[in-house]
């Protein structure tokens, strides 16, 4: 069974009392995902960016969670700071038709055997009331590890590798690209083309944190 839906179903008869961000005990009745401390000392993000949001700086101890979420599939990780990335969105207001999340290509995705930025969007569209379109952006392209590509080696490696599936489900709608972490920006900025492209209306980002 994948370690994801295992936490899933442990999840549903263990109410979570560990804290996601230093596993110290949490003393409360409530199903809570943070320690007092940990909520002290969470790296809130205060610099504002145009088309992208994201609720924390990617330090610690978020860098860890977000780590242990994209290798880890840990689901508890996504429901803690859901609740944070849905809060930015509606302190702005936006009207927005539905979240999308960054895609895998499909080598990767049967490798790890889920996408985070996938897992994220199910854990923050019940937030917002708003429907997440699955398989509409598609990453057509076996990109390669970012890490140590200067921005020009990036950009050239990711242009053209996502493709909307049928133009028809982004027609005039608003989307919300959502993904772990913005670093550079080139994949959400490359994914947000495409939409456009492709005729949506209008496109934001939204991570969970900010490098």
């Amino acid at each position: 069974m994948p370690h994801g839906k295992f936490l899933k179903i442990l999840e549903e008869i263990f109410p979570n009392f560990t804290c996601v961000a230093c596993n110290g005990e949490i003393n409360s009745s409530e199903n809570k995902y943070f320690c007092d401390k940990c909520i002290e000392r969470l790296p809130f993000c205060v610099e504002e960016n145009g088309i992208a949001f994201s609720p924390f700086e990617y330090e610690e101890p978020i860098r860890k969670m977000i780590l242990s979420l994209k290798y880890n599939d840990n689901v508890f990780v996504g429901r803690a700071v859901a609740p944070f990335m849905a809060a930015v969105i509606i302190r702005r207001e936006l009207v927005i038709d539905g979240l999308v999340p960054v895609p895998l290509h499909r080598s990767r995705f049967l490798e790890r055997g889920y996408n985070q930025s996938e897992l994220l969007c199910d854990e923050v569209a019940p937030y917002l009331n708003l429907p997440v379109f699955k398989d509409v952006l598609l990453r057509i392209k076996k990109t390669k590890i970012h890490k140590n590509m200067t921005r020009k080696q990036h950009f050239e490696d990711i242009f053209n590798a996502f493709k909307v599936q049928d133009p028809r489900a982004v027609m005039g709608k608003v989307i919300l690209i959502v993904d772990d972490v913005l670093s550079t920006g080139i994949t959400t900025n490359e994914c947000r083309r495409v939409l456009l492209k492709n005729g949506a209306k209008d496109v934001w980002i939204l991570t969970a944190a900010k490098a």
